[in-house]
């Protein structure tokens, strides 16, 4: 990163330094010679008279010829040898034509015949700077530029070094690395990005952690099931007992199955949502399709949605909402006793579906682990894989809301699903292991 400034930098100041230099040579080869021929077109005339009068007066009379000359002009007039100026070709040959030059502060003008120059000057100076101050005014400012660039490029330059070393602290396996914000008073929005971005790696790779040792642990029960039935169907001596076995490989088989599907529904409902286009939607056909899936299966307990006063609609991935609302009322289907309700209410900007029953509800010590993958308060009495809940969770927090957990007016559990009613972008953040957030 170092080295990248340094290029930077340099690159600054080489562009800086040719924009001298064009402005050198432009003021020089245009405004200076352009300045020079309208000086020598002006004084001209006046430097030939003089000449013309120096001539006329006789060599005898130079002295005397010069003196009258001065008495014209109010700068010096003077006889000098060529050889004492360090002139050109040019100027020489200009002078061999009968020319009047600007040299220096000086106009010359030559003798005819003669080593000699009729010198008038040094001229008065024209109001404003020299070319040589003209050249170093705008070098001390092309240089303070410079100057100021590097003094701003550096707190943005120390900013990606550490975004370099934390980059490369992630990339050695170090996840927690993150930039220290608070280091920089004027923090770029890299920084912030970054370390979200991180924050969301980190989350991820420890919810995929979590996820396969969750996973390891699940498969070896049916897997174990299976291979000790298979074991005792090699033992059995009936048909009967026979086939009870391979009723239980074909169990443990099932179950198996249902994990890995609820396995991949989990891993997968992110890509879903996420690029899943939105819809506008009913708030209350939303409800009775995710229950029309799921009252089948429980003909003893009453399915029940309340239609509210008013439509309500909302913007969401309709398929998503179906599925994590499904799944709270599956869910209650299993520990009702005889009836689940399902109602819907706007509180300002938000659509809130609550699903009831009159179960033996969640205690209040356990809500706050409900939501994790494989957790099942009941173990085994009842059907599932555990990952229902916890499905629910990250597709409500893809969606943008959450779902909470609390006593119902049944004497069941209550569990709440809260979405936004508008469409908003979609949290890049969500934590997805849940372990920030009480449920």
């Amino acid at each position: 990163m170092t080295r990248l400034f340094i290029q930077f930098f340099c690159g600054v100041l080489l562009i800086l330094f040719i924009a001298w230099g064009i402005q050198a040579y432009v003021f020089r080869g245009t405004t200076e010679a352009q300045n020079i021929a309208v000086i020598e077109t002006a004084l001209s005339g006046g430097a030939l008279l003089a000449r013309d009068t120096v001539l006329a007066g006789g060599s005898d009379r130079m002295d005397e010829s010069v003196a009258e000359v001065q008495t014209r002009f109010r700068y010096p007039v003077k006889i000098v040898q060529r050889s004492d100026r360090n002139l050109s070709d040019v100027h020489h040959q200009r002078l061999n034509d009968g020319e009047a030059i600007l040299h220096g502060s000086y106009i010359l003008v030559a003798l005819p015949e003669s080593s000699e120059l009729v010198r008038l000057g040094p001229l008065p100076q024209f109001a404003g700077p020299r070319r040589s101050d003209v050249l170093i005014g705008l070098g001390s400012v092309l240089l303070l530029a410079a100057t100021a660039i590097a003094i701003l490029l550096r707190p943005i330059a120390r900013q990606f070094r550490s975004v370099e070393r934390t980059a490369l602290a992630i990339a050695e396996g170090d996840f927690s690395a993150r930039i220290d914000e608070s280091g920089h008073r004027r923090g770029l929005p890299i920084v912030a990005a970054f370390n979200t971005m991180a924050d969301r790696v980190e989350s991820l790779l420890r919810s995929q952690k979590e996820l396969l040792q969750a996973v390891s642990h699940e498969l070896r029960t049916p897997l174990a099931r299976i291979k000790f039935a298979t074991e005792l169907v090699r033992s059995a001596d009936t048909e009967a007992k026979r086939n009870q076995r391979i009723d239980s490989i074909d169990e443990a088989t099932d179950k198996l199955d249902d994990l890995v599907a609820e396995l991949l529904n989990y891993t997968r409902v992110d890509e879903q949502s996420q690029v899943a286009p939105r819809e506008r939607v009913l708030a209350y056909e939303i409800a009775c399709e995710a229950m029309g899936q799921y009252d089948q299966l429980h003909p003893n307990v009453q399915f029940v949605v309340i239609q509210p006063d008013r439509d309500i609609e909302l913007v969401t991935y309709p398929a998503g909402l179906v599925r994590a609302l499904g799944n709270l009322i599956g869910n209650a289907g299993k520990y009702a006793k005889t009836q689940v309700r399902v109602s819907i209410e706007q509180r300002a900007n938000l659509v809130c579906f609550q699903v009831e029953d009159d179960g033996v509800g969640v205690p209040e010590e356990q809500r706050r682990y409900i939501f994790e993958p494989f957790l099942r308060l009941s173990g085994d009495s009842q059907p599932g894989t555990g990952l229902g809940l916890a499905l629910v969770r990250r597709i409500c927090r893809r969606l943008g809301g959450k779902v909470t957990v609390a006593d119902s007016e049944l004497g069941g559990a209550s569990f709440e699903i809260e979405l936004r009613q508008s469409l908003l972008p979609m949290p890049a953040t969500s934590p997805i292991n849940g372990d920030d957030e009480t449920q």
